[in-house]
């Protein structure tokens, strides 16, 4: 129950400019400074402007995709049991049906072998796109190569950061505000430090699109915008081995540095391990988590003050992003520069905005789904 109602307090104060009482976690042996409280300040206004719900506009020229009607749209996940892709390939699954297209998710299990088989069995469907929602494109380059002799266009997913250049060969990609996402999450930990130095935990896996832009950005907002003596610790768990080695990992770091005083898994799912690992090597002390995605399931670990906060995609949103751009590819006109979906910060303050218990979608507005119904001119 401490450690609940320190996590619900914390996330608020997070979003309250000017508030900075009783949150700071760690050891407590930290002395804030007029500079470090000033950045904690700065800190707490970016974060809180970054709270509200985003706004629908400038999705892009409008489409018509009445000609793809009966064609079929390949996905291959990073990892088809992972909940936050199973929301997302649900979600494009209902929307392609809307413009009456067949979406089909290959079962990966986040080996290259599955992303290898399922691109080559994409190609024997003749489906008209293949989504890589997740695995490298850097990684499948024979693969990539056969599809696109075969006509089949490939369209990678939630792998470069909207900032980034796009991936050679594949003119056709959906970003994400990774990088984004890494700064606020940072942020949050900087503002409920109250201008003590943040002592960050950073969970990656280094073998997925995100993993180098993310901590690089991480190090640098540590390094800019947070106290003197700000530091990250960085451990790397491949996705498959995330169940097994997280919660030993986190624990073992956090028993050996005891100022650590904050968790920064770089995708939420991970936080279901980190969790438990700082319960046992932290019981008398708080440590709060501060992530990324959005979620349902690590949602409802901020309502009950598990994790401090999530800077959150909507899975449903990001859906109709992916299927844009997929659609574009589709009938070959050009794609929106830099099209990604966009981020909320979701804490104890407004995570009651989606769901009880949260569901993928809520707490994005309703706007989002009809603007992107009438740009491909099915409303």
């Amino acid at each position: 129950m401490r450690r609940r109602k320190f996590a619900a307090a914390c996330a608020t104060a997070a979003v309250t400019v000017g508030v900075l009482t009783g949150c700071q976690s760690g050891t407590g042996d930290a002395v804030a400074t007029p500079e470090g409280i000033q950045k904690a300040q700065a800190a707490q206004r970016v974060v809180a402007a970054a709270a509200v719900v985003p706004k629908a506009d400038d999705l892009g020229p409008p489409i018509s995709v009445e000609s793809l009607r009966g064609k079929t749209i390949y996905s291959i996940p990073i990892d088809s049991k992972a909940e936050f892709y199973q929301a997302g390939e649900q979600a494009m699954k209902g929307i392609a049906a809307e413009a009456g297209i067949n979406y089909v998710t290959f079962p990966s299990d986040g080996t290259q072998i599955s992303y290898q088989q399922g691109i080559s069995q994409a190609i024997n469907a003749g489906a008209g796109a293949i989504l890589l929602n997740g695995p490298l494109p850097s990684t499948l380059g024979p693969q990539i190569d056969a599809a696109n002799k075969a006509g089949v266009p490939i369209v990678p997913l939630h792998i470069s950061d909207k900032d980034s250049p796009a991936n050679p060969g594949v003119p056709y990609e959906s970003f994400a505000p990774f990088n984004e996402a890494a700064r606020l999450m940072t942020l949050g930990a900087v503002a409920a430090q109250q201008g003590t130095p943040v002592h960050a935990l950073v969970i990656e896996s280094s073998e997925t699109g995100p993993s180098k832009g993310m901590v690089d950005t991480i190090r640098k907002t540590l390094a800019e915008e947070a106290p003197a003596g700000s530091e990250a610790t960085v451990i790397n768990v491949a996705v498959p081995q995330w169940a097994q080695q997280i919660q030993g990992q986190v624990q073992s770091a956090v028993l050996r540095n005891p100022d650590i005083n904050a968790v920064l898994p770089i995708f939420d799912s991970m936080s279901l391990y980190a969790a438990p690992g700082i319960r046992q090597a932290a019981y008398n002390r708080e440590v709060p988590i501060y992530t990324f995605n959005g979620t349902p399931s690590i949602l409802a670990m901020v309502a009950n003050g598990s994790v401090a906060m999530n800077v959150a995609e909507n899975p449903d949103w990001v859906a109709y992003v992916n299927l844009d751009v997929a659609f574009r590819a589709m009938l070959g006109v050009p794609p929106v520069p830099a099209e990604s979906g966009p981020v909320r910060v979701i804490d104890s303050s407004n995570v009651a905005e989606t769901g009880d218990p949260p569901t993928s979608g809520k707490g994005f507005g309703d706007e989002y789904a009809g603007a992107f119904l009438r740009l491909w001119g099915l409303a």
